[in-house]
Formats: C-alpha cells, sequence, structure tokens
C-alpha cells in the first residue's frame, strides 16, 4: 500500500508552507518526518488526515485519488488513526470506552493492545487521573485499535523517557508490519533513536 503526495501548495494566511511538494510513503515501516519548527511538520498530517484543504496537488491513496482540485474525500472517509500531539482524548470517558470510542467487537486485538501498551491496569480510569505518558499510551491504543490504513502519529514519544520510547516505537511498528498500515510519524528525535526498527526518513526544511 502506497500514499501519494505529488505537486502539493498550501499556504496559510497568504504564506506559502509548501510548494511542489512530492512525497511517496510505505507501509509496514516506520516513515519519520523531521524539520525546524514551522516547517509544516503538522500541517502535512492534517491535509493527510483531510483536517485542512490543500491549495492544489494530489494525495492518493492505493491509486484512489483523497484529494485534487475536483474531488476531496472528508475525513470520516480517510479511515485514519490520529495520534495527536495533545492526546485528544475524551475527558468524560475512562480508558476503555476512548480505546473503543471508534469501535467494538475485536476482543483480541484489544487485548493484545492495552497488554503491550501496559494499560490494562488502568481501564476504568479517567484521563484526568493518568500521567502524560499514560495518555499517550492510551491515544496510540485508540488509534491502532481502529485498524486503520493510515496511522498519523505526531510527537508520540515526547513524554516518554529513553526506554519507554524505544518500547513504544517497538509497538507500533510491530502492529503496522502485521496490518500493513502506512504510519506517517513526525518527530524532532534522530531516527537512530528510535531503536532496531525499520524506518524511512523525510526532512522538510
Amino acid at each position: 500500500m502506497n500514499l501519494i503526495i505529488k505537486s502539493l501548495n498550501f499556504s496559510y494566511r497568504n504564506e506559502e508552507v509548501f510548494k511542489d511538494l512530492n512525497l511517496n510513503f510505505k507501509s509496514g515501516v516506520l516513515n519519520l518526518i523531521s524539520g525546524p519548527s514551522g516547517s509544516g511538520k503538522t500541517t502535512l498530517l492534517n491535509l493527510i488526515a483531510g483536517l485542512e484543504k490543500p491549495s492544489s496537488g494530489l494525495i492518493i491513496l492505493d491509486d484512489i485519488i483523497q484529494s485534487n482540485n475536483d474531488k476531496f474525500v472528508e475525513p470520516e472517509n480517510r479511515n485514519i488513526g490520529f495520534v495527536f500531539q495533545d492526546f485528544a482524548l475524551f475527558p468524560h470517558l475512562n480508558v476503555k470506552q476512548n480505546i473503543e470510542f471508534s469501535r467494538k467487537g475485536n476482543e483480541d486485538l484489544f487485548n493484545k493492545l492495552i497488554n503491550r501498551l501496559n494499560i490494562a491496569s488502568h481501564l476504568s480510569k479517567y484521563p484526568h487521573e493518568l500521567s502524560g505518558g499514560q495518555q499517550q499510551r492510551v491515544s496510540i491504543a485508540r488509534a491502532l485499535f481502529s485498524e486503520p490504513k493510515i496511522l498519523l502519529i505526531d510527537e508520540p514519544i515526547s513524554n516518554q523517557d529513553k526506554n519507554n520510547k524505544i518500547e513504544i516505537i517497538e509497538i507500533i511498528s510491530e502492529f503496522i508490519k502485521e496490518k500493513e498500515i502506512i504510519c506517517i510519524l513526525v518527530s524532532h528525535e534522530e531516527i537512530n533513536s528510535y531503536g532496531e526498527v525499520e524506518a524511512r526518513s523525510y526532512n522538510l526544511s
């Protein structure tokens, strides 16, 4: 599975963010987006998710156009899992309800995720009762539980120590390989800080 971005242009408040951007992302590997602050890393995720509309250009998933001058697939129809920088957990739902928000019924996958991410003992807790690192793990579990075609992750390990960083990236890598998910990850970390995982690096400088 491939996600192709072709001749993408986008401006924000009359300021050019992307001009003729061309990228090709493959499934089953970590596609790491890096670049200085203000280079458009999070904006790129929002464009792929359909949260922003490009000025022009193509976004194509497996030969199906998601966005061009004549067509725009709405975010809810793109089958995308998004791990936001601020976690975006629902404060009125507990951990179990947050994870199951987008779907229910796959008990095997649910149990695998909560055990691999070490959150099984927190299912009845609410977001305000969790540390930042724990909220991050719940957010990752929720995104993976939906079994998306594309997984977008904005700074997934900013609240983790070194060992936890490597563990979480290895868990994400394991799932995207198994499910053949296109995973695009924005981070300020160097690619070699993620341990022994298959990854491709893109710089937006």
